[in-house]
């Protein structure tokens, strides 16, 4: 695999597979301009050792910005499979595009056909995985063994593996690489065995704290923090009904921490790239259920944003930072900001606006991503007992109905659908293209879902003609 493209290298990673090793392994590795390795740039020796599962991890440096290079391994007498690594533009430089994949979610109980689909995309720069990457056994992955062991389950996948070696990752975690629902007060021994493997089995710097949130840049037209929003946080809020002052609302509570929040609003006011994009791996736009803002003339003392809320676990649980978060982007006229995002296992796109009033001028949009693999197909799974058509037809009512109670910020809803999305930005504007999937049928291919464009100055979300579009949309 490799990773993090920076304008003078990348991060490349593999694992040795050794039973019972001892002691540490001599790997070489080289990077070559051309497939065939008839022209390597750099290369050199490193250490799998039984300490970090006999993976390696090398820190790529002094190659030319903004190209694409092949790289390998050679272990005990054995070649790796080549991949590719890219790295981004120089600092300054001004990129006429950037175009990315970006996506969550990978359950094994379904074709991994969006995985191929993705690697065979034409013209895409990188892959954001937003999490989901493996689903931990929540009673039995305990040890930074058993959660590397289940990196390795997930990766004998062979359309995973040729996505890994078709294009670099950019990653960050959910909940699936800890255990369901994980938060800052998990156990400490497990919260470090799971944090340790992670870093163990991607290509991503480990700045040696195990701190993985982190900033990319594309010259001047993008700069890219991706975020943590697990192992950082409060515990989520169990409570769905928003209509008082309640955990939700709490103003210590948070998702970031108190630490990341500072970098990223420091980032975000430091950044003078034409646009910011936020790896988040859960959705930030509110997912309401029940809009009650219409009883406000009867209860003034309800707070903003008053409903009943998807149990969801994200950013709705956590209201007063997401209020502070999106108010820093309207006090400081940060513009040109948006976020993607993961976790929900449906296409949700929406306008951000401060406190979530209909009245207020967008500040920001959130484009979250479907699953990569199926749930339960939701029409045969609750619906089974009614002919497909009438269960297809009940899915479009509650779809519309959640459009019609988050509108104006919510534009679209896929909630049946799997697959991935497309960002690609260039000087003037941002489009993003989700892309479904079956993930039941391994001949599947790719179709465009919906299509949505923000212009440079608004974050006003377009909603694009998209033949054969699926969901929802306002």
């Amino acid at each position: 695999m490799a990773g993090d493209p920076l304008p003078d290298g990348a991060v490349i990673w593999t694992r040795v597979d050794v039973p019972q090793a001892t002691s540490g392994v001599e790997v070489v590795w080289s990077v070559s301009r051309s497939p065939d390795f008839d022209s390597i740039v750099v290369g050199g020796l490193a250490l799998a050792h039984p300490d970090t599962g006999c993976s390696v991890k090398v820190p790529v440096t002094g190659l030319a910005a903004d190209r694409w290079y092949h790289y390998r391994f050679e272990a005990l007498g054995s070649t790796s499979r080549s991949g590719r690594l890219r790295t981004a533009p120089a600092p300054g430089a001004s990129p006429d595009r950037l175009r990315f994949a970006f996506a969550s979610c990978q359950q094994l109980s379904s074709q991994f056909v969006a995985h191929r689909a993705i690697a065979r995309e034409e013209g895409l720069d990188f892959l954001m995985h937003l999490g989901d990457y493996i689903y931990a056994d929540d009673a039995a992955t305990l040890t930074r063994e058993q959660y590397r062991n289940a990196y390795g389950h997930w990766r004998m996948q062979p359309d995973l593996r040729e996505l890994h070696s078709a294009l670099p990752t950019v990653a960050m975690w959910d909940d699936g690489e800890f255990f369901n629902g994980v938060d800052a007060t998990a156990d400490p021994e497990r919260l470090t065995a799971a944090t340790l493997a992670w870093f163990d089995s991607f290509p991503t710097s480990d700045p040696g704290d195990s701190t993985a949130f982190r900033a990319l840049s594309w010259g001047d037209l993008a700069d890219i923090p991706m975020i943590d929003v697990r192992s950082h946080r409060d515990p989520a809020a169990e409570e769905t009904d928003y209509t008082s002052i309640g955990t939700p609302h709490d103003p210590a509570r948070t998702t970031l921490g108190a630490e990341q929040y500072r970098w990223l609003t420091g980032l975000l006011d430091r950044s003078s790239a034409a646009w910011r994009v936020i790896g988040n791996p859960y959705n930030i736009a509110p997912w309401k259920l029940v809009n009650l803002e219409w009883l406000r003339p009867f209860r003034p003392e309800m707070p903003a944003g008053a409903g009943i809320y998807a149990p969801n676990e994200a950013w709705d649980d956590y209201l007063r930072e997401r209020r502070d978060l999106l108010g820093h982007l309207e006090a400081h006229n940060i513009e040109d900001t948006v976020f993607a995002s993961g976790h929900t296992h449906m296409f949700i796109t929406s306008e951000l606006r401060v406190e979530d009033e209909p009245s207020r001028t967008p500040v920001s949009a959130d484009f979250c991503t479907g699953s990569l693999t199926a749930d339960p197909d939701l029409r045969t799974a609750y619906l089974g007992d009614l002919p497909l058509e009438a269960a297809e037809a009940v899915l479009e009512v509650a779809e519309n109905w959640v459009v019609a109670n988050n509108a104006p910020s919510m534009r679209h809803f896929n909630m049946v659908e799997q697959g991935y999305s497309v960002m690609e930005l260039n000087p003037e504007e941002l489009v993003v293209t989700h892309r479904l999937v079956d993930t039941h049928d391994p001949a599947a291919q790719p179709r465009d879902g919906a299509r949505f464009r923000v212009r440079r100055g608004s974050a006003r979300i377009e909603v694009l003609p998209t033949p054969g579009a699926s969901g929802a949309f306002a």
